[in-house]
């Protein structure tokens, strides 16, 4: 449907935004789980919208807008899977390294006691995330649920978690 004149057409896109803001937002948020994530979907969403608004039809924008916004939260899953399967990446031991030799391996078993013991010296918090990501292989986002905060506090909690642990280890 071609817009009549600049005035109406930017009418009805602002009409269109301030009904619509709130209800994509809500269902970004119950997709994605994190406000952040649900907030930076929206914003491509409408980006979207008013890059399309000289082509768009009315009478279907706001299915147009829930159909866009659901591929949106698909591409911050996906892109949050990335982040997540290169982090685990970092994780993983080389497949190229062999068998360690005995030397090895009993500096191995020094250096897990002492990453035990400094995981003690964690506090709870930190230790709980570690202990999820590392030795349960939970994703963070299944962590951050499970304990009921937002992603990035758990993300925090690792890193400062894995600060504190190489320090203790350096010494």
């Amino acid at each position: 449907m071609q817009q009549p004149d600049v005035a109406e057409s930017n009418s009805a896109l602002a009409e269109l935004f301030r009904e619509q803001r709130l209800p994509i937002q809500q269902f970004l948020l119950g997709m994605l789980r994190n406000r952040a994530d649900a907030d930076d979907a929206l914003q491509q969403v409408f980006l979207k919208l008013v890059e399309n608004w000289a082509t768009m039809r009315l009478d279907t924008a706001k299915s147009w807008l829930f159909t866009v916004a659901y591929h949106e939260a698909l591409a911050v899953r996906r892109r949050r899977n990335r982040q997540e399967a290169a982090l685990a990446a970092l994780w993983a031991q080389p497949a190229w390294l062999g068998q360690p030799s005995p030397a090895a391996s009993a500096e191995r078993c020094e250096d897990a006691e002492s990453v035990r013991r400094s995981m003690d010296e964690l506090p709870a918090a930190q230790r709980e995330v570690v202990e999820r990501r590392m030795f349960r292989n939970q994703t963070f986002q299944t962590i951050a649920d499970d304990l009921g905060c937002p992603l990035g506090t758990v993300l925090t909690r690792m890193r400062l978690a894995l600060k504190a642990l190489g320090e203790r280890l350096e010494e």
